[in-house]
C-alpha cells in the first residue's frame, strides 16, 4: 500500500467540528453543499463558502464514484459503503474531510481534452491551500483539503 502524508493537525476545540454520513444517493452532493454552507455561516467563515462547497462536491462525487455500492471496501465498524463528510474549523480557515471505505488511492490524472470526468482533484488542487489523503485504520481513506481566509 502506498503511504500518504499525515492528516493535517486537527483543532483541539471539539466544538469546532461537525460531520455527517451521506448516502450514495443522487441528492448527496446537494445535501453536502448545504451542510457545508450552514456550518461555515455558523462559524463566521462565509467568505470560504463558494470554494468549500465546490471542494466538498468534488471530493464527495469521487467518493461516490469510486467507493459507492458495488465497489470494494467497507467501513470496518459499520460495514457501510457510504461516505462521510467532516468539517473542522481552524483559526484562519477550514479543513474539509470526506471519508469513504475504499482503499483506492486518489491521484491527479491528466484527462483527455474531451473527457467528461477526471478533473475533480485538479479543481480541489486549484481551490485549496493544501490537500491530501490519509488511509484509515483497516480500510478506507480520508481525502482532505484546507482553505484559509484571504
Amino acid at each position: 500500500m502506498t503511504s500518504a502524508p499525515p492528516l493535517a493537525p486537527l483543532p483541539t476545540d471539539t466544538a469546532a467540528f461537525t460531520g455527517c454520513s451521506l448516502s450514495a444517493s443522487p441528492d448527496a452532493v446537494s445535501r453536502a453543499r448545504s451542510f457545508t454552507r450552514q456550518a461555515l455561516a455558523c462559524w463566521d467563515l462565509a467568505e470560504l463558502t463558494d470554494d468549500a462547497q465546490v471542494i466538498v462536491s468534488e471530493l464527495l462525487a469521487n467518493a461516490i464514484r469510486h467507493a459507492g455500492p458495488g465497489q470494494p471496501g467497507r467501513h470496518p465498524l459499520t460495514g457501510a459503503t457510504a461516505p462521510g463528510l467532516w468539517l473542522f474549523r481552524q483559526a484562519d480557515g477550514i479543513l474539509c474531510v470526506v471519508t469513504d471505505p475504499s482503499d483506492l488511492v486518489p491521484a491527479l490524472k491528466q484527462p483527455g481534452d474531451t473527457a467528461e470526468c477526471g478533473r475533480g482533484l485538479h479543481v480541489v488542487h486549484a481551490l485549496s491551500d493544501h490537500w491530501g489523503w490519509t488511509p484509515l485504520r483497516e480500510h478506507g481513506k480520508a481525502v482532505w483539503a484546507i482553505l484559509f481566509r484571504g
